[in-house]
């Protein structure tokens, strides 16, 4: 919604609302608890969510962490200094050690930071808050039945030596307030000020109703935009309803896409969305501000400010970049689905589904053109299905047979088994669960692994092939098939869990077996036409030319013999083979669908294919335009 639209819902509203409203930039955050009134459904249901549980005030039920459990060392890399964990009249303290030394600066836990996955600890110092360099990863989503302490930035609090550091402008330079405060707000600004004397400076963070407890989590506003002047229902122009105020797609992602992402402010000082110039921060009711205008979206990958992904640079590896996942994907792209973050998750409440994902759909019956809702689960496929049912591979099943999965599954079950090409279907267990191969675990931050990709491409095992050599920016290059078959006896490689490192032989040696897998299991189709045996080798022009996305490439073969059919990039580098192996003298065609041998689209440009024979190469050039 513009500013123009906005101002004209406000026409008769009066004068007193319009002034007090004045522009987007000029609203305040007015707190979580200001919602709670007229919202009491929503907020109820908002304080059960993750989002709300990011941070909390320490006692029994939010501490995840074993208290009692110490010391925790900081590793030979800072000279196995350790933090000591204890807690004493329901307060819970982390004291810092140097080697060999019993005493050492103790501090009060002020909030847990995590809830889900893992839990950090932030204590008070001064005027700012700092992260303690300890943290607790549970046994899994949810499931804190055991768990394990683990380190956390041991850099700001230690030395090499595993001295500590001392509490000066550098130590300051890592506090939460200004680095991680903006996106575990609601509402938020950070200023510079003097701390003991003019010499030194800290980031004092503030947020919603300035600084209350129950706004320093992601709250309504976070979303919505500032709550000012949203007193009554007739003055609803001043609050923001990402779901219907725009309909720009951009618009919508950019609510979940401020927090979700790996970049840095523009400036490179914070790492949330701060125009550092002139003091402004992101604003999603704004539609006059997109979000690079506040983030340095652009940072090449693995770079300070950057997304973190593989070796390959593609393949994401770090947590909270669902949006730059998101924008790379086919949902992202198609033109079925107007895709949003809330497409699939419910932002207000817990669900059944893990994640908050959506416990229903309302799905249009494609036979009918009629809307329906579907009970959708992750762990029975009906989820994906419920979208993806009467398309592609799953032509042959409809909605309506997915709304009542118990009574299809033997038709669900054999249209998922016609695309995998797997034996089983048993999607509760892991095998032909669409998430198994779509949403890579891949993610290496508390637990190997936490965090899904979002970028829904299958990672082929030629990935990890190729890439088995490099060690940097990480250790080779995971692959999805492996997430199931990984310590699989069958395969013959022995037990590895070393799951950060994709160069060891063990991960080598299952690769090589599945790709030998995945391409008996998915091949290029290769048509002969007619029994004429050609007069001599070539290629003929591809059909169509442009084209997008797939064309026709005829090839003349005049004897039996060895061959390889390459599509090559301008600057020579093998994209996809389409053939490879020994064929009978004739004519051919083969359908190149514009992806790579890693089953990923490629982009718009100029490819060179070329056939290869024991007598002699032939190429023709192609564009591919989208």
């Amino acid at each position: 919604m513009n500013l123009v639209t906005m101002f004209r819902r406000l026409a008769g509203i009066g004068l007193a609302v319009l002034v007090a409203w004045g522009s987007v930039n000029a609203q305040t955050y007015v707190g979580k608890d200001a919602c709670k009134t007229c919202h009491s459904a929503y907020f109820d249901d908002l304080q059960q969510t993750l989002h709300t549980k990011i941070h909390l005030a320490p006692d029994a039920v939010s501490i995840r962490g074993n208290f009692a459990a110490s010391p925790i060392s900081m590793g030979a890399s800072y000279g196995n200094a350790t933090v000591e964990v204890r807690t004493s009249g329901g307060k819970y303290y982390g004291k810092l050690l140097a080697p060999g030394q019993t005493t050492g600066p103790e501090y009060e836990v002020a909030y847990i930071y995590g809830y889900g996955w893992k839990q950090r600890y932030l204590v008070k110092i001064d005027t700012s808050y700092y992260i303690l360099p300890i943290q607790w990863n549970m046994k899994g989503y949810l499931d804190n039945s055991t768990g394990t302490w683990a380190t956390y930035t041991q850099a700001t609090w230690f030395n090499a030596d595993g001295s500590l550091k001392p509490i000066n402008n550098t130590f300051r330079t890592k506090s939460w307030d200004k680095n991680c405060m903006g996106c575990h707000v609601n509402g938020y600004s950070v200023q510079k000020v003097a701390t003991n004397g003019n010499a030194d400076t800290s980031w004092v963070g503030k947020w919603g109703a300035n600084r209350a407890d129950l706004d320093m989590s992601v709250g309504c506003e976070s979303c919505h935009g500032p709550g000012s002047g949203h007193t009554s229902v007739p003055s609803k122009a001043t609050i923001f309803n990402p779901g219907t105020d725009v309909s720009n797609k951009q618009a919508k992602m950019e609510v979940c896409g401020q927090c979700h992402n790996r970049a840095r402010s523009q400036g490179g000082s914070h790492e949330y969305p701060r125009l550092e110039a002139n003091d402004t921060y992101f604003n999603p009711a704004d539609s006059t501000k997109v979000l690079g205008t506040f983030l340095d979206l652009g940072r090449a990958p693995n770079g300070t400010g950057g997304r973190g992904t593989w070796a390959d640079t593609t393949v994401p590896r770090q947590h909270h970049q669902q949006y730059h996942d998101m924008l790379t994907s086919k949902h992202w792209s198609t033109q079925f689905e107007n895709f949003t973050c809330w497409t699939c998750h419910d932002p207000h409440k817990n669900t059944t589904n893990k994640h908050q994902v959506l416990d229903s759909l309302n799905v249009t019956n494609l036979a009918t053109s009629q809307k329906f809702w579907v009970r959708s689960k992750t762990t029975d496929n009906t989820f994906c299905l419920s979208c993806h049912a009467g398309f592609g591979p799953f032509a042959g099943i409809t909605r309506v047979q997915v709304a009542n999965e118990p009574a299809n599954r033997a038709a669900i079950s054999a249209s998922v088994l016609s695309h995998t090409k797997h034996n089983t279907y048993n999607p509760e267990t892991g095998l032909n669960n669409c998430v198994s191969c779509h949403m890579t675990k891949t993610a290496v931050t508390a637990l190997s692994y936490d965090i899904s990709i979002h970028s829904w491409g299958v990672v082929s095992p030629k990935k990890t092939l190729d890439y088995k050599t490099v060690t940097t920016p990480s250790k080779g290059v995971i692959n999805s098939c492996s997430a199931c078959h990984r310590n699989n006896v069958t395969f013959g490689v022995g037990t590895d869990l070393t799951l950060t490192d994709w160069t060891e032989a063990t991960d080598v040696a299952l690769a090589d077996t599945l790709w030998k897998y995945y391409q008996t299991m998915f091949p290029t189709t290769i048509v002969a036409e007619g029994d004429a045996v050609p007069a001599k080798f070539g290629v003929e022009q591809n059909y169509p030319n442009p084209f997008n996305p797939t064309t026709d490439i005829r090839f003349h073969i005049a004897q039996r013999s060895n061959l390889k059919l390459v599509v090559y990039d301008i600057t020579g580098r093998a994209i996809r083979t389409l053939a490879d192996g020994e064929l009978g003298a004739g004519t051919y065609s083969v359908t190149w669908n514009s992806k790579n041998d890693y089953n990923e689209y490629v982009a718009t440009g100029l490819y060179i294919y070329r056939l290869e024979t024991p007598q002699g190469a032939y190429a023709k050039k192609m564009v591919l335009v989208k």
